[in-house]
């Protein structure tokens, strides 16, 4: 009997190859128990081919069809058009008239091709198109009209516009909210934020900047910051995020990227969770502002330069904190 041998129940696992649930574990006959890792053969034997097999000393054999990697899904743009309709009853919308203009709320809405989905009533779409004006995906949200807040209970209210249309299979491969806006901002310093609300209302508040999100906390990663690597930018993560965000943002320096994460947040003494646009909206009920278009100063000016020149700068701001209380750079330029 060989000491390996593909595993004969019906138990199909992920497989680590093109992620569909076809996945075949191998069998230790002489320990009796399934092989860990990624050891196995994909049943998808036309489309995936991934097999790895153990060799009778423990060690890695080879894989036969080495993994392939799979084409991104897209959604028709049409549903763009189809989808920006209805902001009377989209409550994101709703909410942010108490604060912004109708015509701000108008250029916000075109800027970032929001829209309004009939799932949940009042819900709100947030497309995710990329550099090359492909959608990628469609994120369903249902927020409260009153509060801003997402509503969460009885269930989270998020959802895919390829869930919700039913179309399978779809290779979900997402990219940042925002980035089709870097094409037409080649000089703007990239601000990204965890949540999408945050973003539009940000974009409104601060317009020097160019506003993006991850969509999550876990979605500031080096393969959805790649398009913009040549950029100067600046990431916000919501309080009590900073420690993890920062660390990505080092490693991630250390690739060449002109990236810095901000404690703007981090520094205030406020709820965990708290985000930019949290801040701006206490700052509206005890009747102070936020300066919204503050002018950059000589050694700003002459910072950014230099980072053009030599990215590396960016990283000196960061290790060593050379920042002021404002979170502005406080570098001593002759």
């Amino acid at each position: 009997m060989y000491q390996y041998s593909l595993d004969k129940s019906s138990k199909k696992f992920i497989c680590p190859s093109c992620q569909k649930k076809t996945f075949v574990r191998y069998f230790d006959n002489e320990q009796n128990s399934l092989v860990e890792g990624n050891f196995g053969r994909c049943d998808r034997e036309s489309n995936c081919k991934y097999h790895l097999a153990p060799k009778h000393n423990g060690t890695i054999k080879t894989i036969v069809n080495p993994p392939v990697k799979i084409k991104a899904s897209t959604l028709n743009p049409e549903l763009l058009i189809r989808c920006k309709k209805n902001f009377s009853q989209n409550n994101l919308v709703l909410f942010l008239r108490n604060y912004f203009s109708d015509e701000e709320i108008e250029s916000v809405i075109e800027k970032y091709f929001i829209g309004t989905s009939v799932y949940w009533k009042g819900a709100t779409v947030f497309w995710q198109i990329n550099s090359q004006n492909e959608v990628m995906a469609g994120k369903v949200m249902l927020y409260n009209q009153k509060s801003g807040s997402r509503i969460k209970i009885p269930s989270p209210h998020i959802t895919w516009v390829h869930k919700i249309l039913k179309i399978e299979p779809y290779n979900l491969q997402q990219c940042l909210f925002g980035l089709h806006l870097k094409n037409a901002n080649t000089h703007q310093t990239i601000a990204i934020t965890e949540s999408e609300k945050t973003t539009v209302m940000m974009s409104l508040l601060l317009p020097e900047y160019t506003w993006m999100a991850t969509g999550g906390k876990a979605n500031l990663k080096r393969e959805l910051l790649l398009p913009i690597k040549e950029y100067n930018i600046v990431v916000y993560p919501d309080k009590s995020e900073f420690d993890d965000w920062n660390k990505i943002t080092v490693a991630l320096q250390r690739e060449g990227f002109r990236i810095r994460c901000s404690q703007f947040i981090e520094n205030r003494d406020i709820p965990v969770g708290t985000d930019l646009a949290d801040i701006y909206l206490e700052a509206q009920q005890n009747n102070y502002t936020i300066p919204t278009q503050r002018k950059q100063s000589k050694v700003e000016i002459e910072v950014q330069r230099l980072a053009e020149i030599n990215p590396e700068i960016l990283t000196l701001i960061s290790v060593f904190d050379l920042l002021d209380e404002n979170d502005n750079p406080i570098v001593k330029i002759k």
